[in-house]
């Protein structure tokens, strides 16, 4: 009978509704897993700029203490200078050189003063970022595992849904469940069979919203064939 027909076409709906959801979920994965990868670089990719900075800043340091070295010894210089000039004009310039030497010495020293500073806030930040790049790999490795481990039961889920999808076409009139075949193939939503919607004398097909005409309504209810949507060629109930 039409009606068994029909309430068989149903359940298979249901079934492949949920295989269709299930491996839209298995399809999603891959882009869970980067959005937690996403934010596990972003991590990453934050401590080696501060690493980054680091190093400049120490870079910075080096050279200005290399600076005041030259300068130190440039003074050390000019200080045995004083005891070989003959005049006052040349002790007096080689003193004034010395003292020009001095504060730019005392300028460098503070510079290298703040560079140390700041290198201890980098280390302090560094060591931070290092405890929290550590979490957020633990936290990746642990979700990940979970979703390895969701679609490893979604996979199986899957199997005895077309299991017992195989087990319901069996049951089924193989001409009707082709019909029913080409039109779900044929929808982007899967869904071939659908229920007539709305108050009597106004009713439409669920899958596409169209008025159905009563003629056709008066076929789906007396349930004597399988009867067609005009726009969408869904088979309504």
């Amino acid at each position: 009978m039409i009606k068994d027909e029909i309430e068989k076409l149903i359940e298979l709906q249901n079934i492949d509704n949920q295989i269709r959801e299930i491996r839209e979920e298995i399809a999603s994965s891959p882009q869970r897993i980067n959005s937690l990868k996403k934010k596990l670089d972003e991590k990453k990719r934050e401590y080696d700029n501060l690493k980054q900075e680091h190093k400049k800043l120490k870079v910075q340091r080096r050279e200005k203490e290399g600076e005041l070295e030259a300068l130190e010894e440039e003074v050390k210089k000019l200080k045995k200078a004083l005891n070989e000039v003959k005049t006052n004009k040349e002790y007096n310039a080689l003193l004034k050189e010395i003292e020009q030497h001095r504060e730019k010495i005392s300028e460098i020293e503070e510079e290298i003063i703040i560079m140390m500073e700041k290198d201890d806030e980098f280390e302090k930040k560094e060591k931070i970022f290092m405890e929290e790049l550590e979490k957020e790999k633990e936290k990746f490795k642990i979700e990940e595992e979970k979703e390895k481990k969701r679609i490893e039961e979604l996979n199986q889920k899957m199997k005895l849904k077309e299991e017992e999808r195989k087990k319901k076409v069996e049951k089924i009139d193989s001409r009707i469940y082709q019909l029913y075949e080409k039109i779900r193939k044929s929808k982007k939503d899967g869904i071939a069979i659908c229920k007539l919607e709305g108050e009597p004398g106004n009713e439409s097909c669920s899958g596409c919203f169209v008025f159905v005409p009563t003629y056709i309504v008066e076929k789906v209810k007396k349930k004597q064939e399988i009867v067609q949507c005009e726009n969408c060629s869904r088979i309504l109930y």
